[in-house]
């Protein structure tokens, strides 16, 4: 009977154990349970601060459900999701435009700068040809300050321009030759009236028409005035098309940062699912160590992101930067070779006048015989009509100036510091997600033990690199359907930083050789549809040593437009000299000896 005992105990005594084991086993995974929920809720406690730092509250139930289609998190749900997409969006447009200003500031201030320092030329200048005529050519004086106000009133505004506005600067409703046309036309009258006595009264309008009428005939002032106006021309037009290039580079710089964002508005877009998991997955999972995006995979992102914008606006960029660089260094140039040197033509222009008016002294029997020819004897009014001695008195005053100070110098050290800012930028939007990943504070430069979308690890995905050709491999950013479609926005900006390059072409002249490095790059193309077929060559891996590593993008090859100039090459307008054989008066001579006394004062 014992023995027949024995199966029964040794069963009651495995069922005791097994029920034993059992509840153990329960016990051990309800304290478990308990001990994980309690971590999940330690670690979405480390990053709570995070989210109410960007104002964005997270319930507490969403610790353990509820969890965001994107993220997967426990800290997140699909609302948060949402608002951290936004909030990604915003950190992403500070850091657009964080970038934009390391330019937009260098290049509004040397607009500045370049604008000031003619202005205070043409000051300059216009306060020694009033000096100049109030010393020398004193009856003269009175009644040609208007004339020389308004030619510098037309040389400064002339470079105003409208960076507002959509019309590229090849006209303006100024035009420098016409100015100097109208003010020698002008002068006329009154240089033959003083040359032919100047005691009788003033001409008659009919008379003094007359004269005007027939400048072309007479050409009292030799080839002075076309002198002058090629040179005032052609070096304020280089100069107003820098000033208008600065205000295109700005619209490019500014308008591109709003284009991106604009794109990316939309929470369901592929960008902005990117840039969530990115840059607050990490935070959704409860992660704070070591959550800073890889630089592969931010890399991956935002080249997904901006690869059409890159596409179409990098070489043109480029182009547009060679063109500030030629114009500049012409403008520094302190002779006047290529025709474009503003300090040269502006300096020299009081005196131009001056040897204008003592060009037409010296012919003055060869003029006095076209005028009376064309015009007759000369008609004037009667004395009483002629200037008052109150009004002469008047205009006298306002023509006396201060004294003159020394012209100001070229900003040469401040442009040179400005076209070494300008040349770094060189591939600005081809270079650009590498500039934003380089961004300590925005990714992991390392790219070792870093958030790689998934977990905190090494990035070993194939980094793509810049061409839209190569986006369809991008294993962050599903590329676009729409991508060889050209935003009409954007091709505008093209059109304009292109036309800025052919304009400074056309200003800079035939002769200007522009560098190997354009030559190299192709300026002129478009990235749109110009990628090479050649896919796999467009693959670069993120220089950290994770995943296949190949070659960078090539760059189409294209051939070089330049706008002639059809024009004679400038020089520098001459000084006419009196011939060996002519008679001179001795009025003549006073004022010869007058004008020597003068020029010495004013040096």
């Amino acid at each position: 009977m014992a023995f027949g005992s024995w199966p029964f105990t040794f069963l009651v005594i495995l069922c005791i154990i097994g029920v034993t084991f059992a509840k153990n086993v329960n016990n051990n995974n309800v304290r478990n349970k308990r001990q994980l929920n309690e971590l999940n809720q330690a670690s979405c406690d480390t990053v709570m601060p995070f989210f109410q730092s960007r104002n964005i509250t997270v319930p507490a139930s969403n610790v353990t459900t509820n969890k965001g289609l994107i993220c997967g998190g426990q800290c997140c749900d699909n609302e948060t999701e949402l608002l951290l997409k936004e909030q990604g969006r915003k950190d992403f447009a500070a850091l657009l435009r964080h970038n934009s200003r390391s330019l937009l500031g260098p290049i509004n201030r040397t607009s500045t700068v370049l604008q000031n320092h003619v202005w205070e030329l043409a000051h300059q200048s216009e306060n020694k040809t009033l000096v100049l005529f109030s010393q020398v050519y004193r009856t003269m004086s009175v009644v040609s300050h208007e004339l020389i106000e308004n030619l510098y009133k037309d040389i400064r505004d002339y470079l105003k321009v409208n960076s507002a506005g959509d019309q590229i600067p090849s006209k303006s409703s100024i035009d420098i030759k016409k100015s100097v046309d109208r003010f020698f036309t002008n002068l006329f009258p009154l240089a033959y009236h003083q040359q032919s006595g100047g005691t009788s009264g003033d001409f008659t309008d009919r008379y003094k028409q007359c004269l005007k009428d027939n400048i072309d005939v007479i050409a009292p002032f030799g080839d002075v005035p076309q002198e002058v106006a090629e040179s005032l021309s052609k070096s304020l037009e280089a100069t107003r098309l820098l000033i208008y290039a600065f205000s295109v580079g700005i619209e490019v710089l500014s308008t591109t940062d709003s284009l991106i964002l604009d794109e990316h508005s939309t929470t369901s877009s592929e960008c902005q699912s990117a840039l969530l998991k990115m840059t607050y997955c990490p935070k959704c999972l409860g992660l704070t160590k070591n959550s800073k995006p890889c630089e592969g995979l931010c890399l991956n992102v935002l080249r997904g992101c901006i690869s059409k914008y890159v596409a179409e606006l990098d070489l043109p960029w480029n182009s547009y930067l060679e063109g500030i660089e030629g114009l500049v260094n012409a403008l520094k140039k302190t002779s006047n070779d290529a025709g474009v040197s503003v300090d040269v033509a502006i300096k020299n222009l009081d005196m131009q006048i001056s040897s204008a008016i003592m060009y037409s002294m010296e012919r003055m029997v060869d003029i006095d015989k076209k005028v009376k020819i064309t015009c007759k004897i000369p008609e004037f009014l009667p004395k009483v009509e002629a200037l008052t001695v109150e009004t002469a008195t008047a205009a006298m005053a306002k023509a006396r100036q201060p004294a003159s100070r020394s012209f100001p110098h070229f900003p040469d050290a401040y442009m040179t510091s400005f076209l070494s800012t300008m040349s770094k930028t060189k591939g600005f939007y081809a270079d650009l997600a590498d500039n934003l990943c380089g961004d300590e504070s925005f990714a992991e430069q390392r790219d070792k033990r870093c958030w790689n979308g998934e977990r905190i690890a090494e990035y070993s995905k194939t980094v793509v690199g810049v061409g839209m050709n190569v986006q369809k491999y991008n294993p962050e950013v599903k590329a676009a359907s729409n991508l060889q479609q050209v935003d009409p926005k954007i091709s505008s900006l093209v059109d304009k930083l292109r036309h800025v390059h052919h304009m400074a072409l056309s200003s800079l002249g035939p002769n200007y050789i522009e560098p190997d490095y354009m030559m190299r790059d192709g300026f002129d193309g478009s990235g749109s549809g110009n990628d090479s077929d050649d896919d796999d060559d467009d693959l670069r891996g993120s220089g950290s040593g994770n995943g296949p590593i190949v070659s960078e993008e090539e760059r189409a090859m294209h051939p070089i437009q330049k706008v002639e100039d059809g024009g004679a090459a400038e020089h520098i307008p001459t000084v006419h000299k009196a011939s060996s054989s002519t008679s001179l008066s001795p009025r003549m001579v006073l004022t010869l000896l007058s004008l020597i006394v003068a020029i010495r004062f004013l040096k």
